[in-house]
């Protein structure tokens, strides 16, 4: 303890000034899981089993992307994760029926499907995949960088290490050379329509809680198709969660792509076992009514009416008004982001209200949410 010329300086704020390593700034974005390895700042993935190896960060982010080049039947990529029971991840699943690309979230060691592609993969081909956060919005790319496969909104897990398993085990310590942690992407893509659905499985990995859709199955050598599997689904579709809680129903969106062999009467079919429905919004003010029948569907739901807005929409300048509200739920209302430089906590706000400041959205609504942010970054 130091006795100064105006109060007592005790040896905790020594420490608390003190610049320590952990308290440097050091590259967070358009860099190597290599690099970021060199100077200390990964570590293997643990709890993944005894097979597959994997590498994430050392420190803690809320938005960013991770991006590597993987083979089919690699498990994929890993963000937000807090450990192996709270974690958000993509799997290719060769094994199933044109739903070879799946997302998934695992809280309190229950895992649910949050949304897949409508596509069958060979096993053994190379994929170039992305894992995108932003806000409450989760996405997944492969193949194309600029317009995600999987999008779904989700308000379980706010902050975590971003990684992948890039290897079928530990000794492949050269594939984190083309693994590379990234700014999250936007925008997304508008869905046909938002409906609400019957869910089945069991909570685990291996049999995940997800929607009970329509199946047409086949085998793809009776349709002239040259894939090593035993059977495709003409009526799958591509879809994303919003903001599952549990029970017995997951409200989903439903997108156009899928593979070109599908039958195009398969929205028909899905559309037809839906318990409800709701057409999708050409502006913000319609968004937010189609939010407040969804929260009456789903009670438990987080999600506000801008982060449903910006799914539905897809328009980027709806965007920060999300992720505003994203920060300001979780650093004022509640204090769930964990683990995360301070320093790059402040960046990313930053960056945040320099996006909201050019939206081109009108004042009020601007102004609001800046207010959301300042407040966030006062903290």
């Amino acid at each position: 303890m130091i006795i100064t010329r105006n109060r007592l300086v005790t040896t905790a704020d020594i420490e608390d000034r003190a610049v320590t390593r952990a308290k440097l700034e050091y590259p967070t974005e358009d860099v190597s899981l290599a690099y970021l390895a060199a100077i200390g700042k990964s570590t293997e993935l643990t709890g993944t089993g005894n097979y597959w190896w994997g590498v994430v960060t050392a420190d803690s982010f809320t938005d960013k992307a991770v991006k590597n080049t993987q083979y089919v039947g690699v498990p994929g990529q890993v963000i937000r994760y807090v450990d192996d029971d709270n974690k958000y991840f993509t799997r290719f699943n060769t094994g199933a029926s044109t739903a070879d690309y799946i997302l998934y979230k695992t809280v309190g060691g229950t895992s649910s499907e949050l949304g897949h592609e409508a596509v069958d993969l060979t096993a053994g081909q190379t994929q170039i995949i992305k894992l995108s956060a932003s806000g409450s919005t989760i996405e997944a790319y492969r193949d194309d960088m600029t317009s995600p496969k999987i999008s779904v909104t989700d308000t379980d897990i706010s902050s975590g290490q971003y990684g992948c398993w890039p290897a079928d085990n530990r000794y492949h310590l050269a594939d984190i050379n083309f693994v590379y942690l990234l700014p999250p992407s936007s925008p997304l893509p508008k869905p046909l329509a938002v409906i609400e659905v019957e869910v089945t499985g069991k909570g685990t990995e291996e049999d995940p809680i997800r929607p009970q859709l329509p199946e047409d199955l086949r085998d793809p050598k009776e349709l002239g198709l040259n894939l090593n599997k035993p059977q495709v689904n003409l009526k799958s579709v591509t879809w994303g969660a919003i903001d599952y809680k549990g029970g017995n129903t997951m409200i989903i969106a439903i997108y156009k792509h899928g593979a070109d062999y599908l039958d195009p009467k398969r929205f028909e079919d899905v559309l037809a076992i839906a318990k409800n429905k709701w057409k999708v919004p050409s502006n913000v003010q319609e968004a937010e009514e189609i939010w407040k029948e969804l929260k009456k569907a789903n009670p438990d739901m987080i999600a506000g009416k801008h982060t449903i807005a910006y799914h539905l929409l897809g328009d980027e300048n709806i965007e920060p008004c999300s992720v505003a509200d994203f920060y300001h739920g979780n650093m004022i209302e509640d204090n769930k982001i964990k683990g995360v430089p301070e320093w790059e906590l402040r960046r990313t706000l930053l960056r945040w209200k320099d996006r909201l400041e050019r939206a081109r959205i009108n004042a009020e609504l601007k102004d609001n949410h800046l207010k959301k942010l300042n407040e966030c970054l006062k903290k």
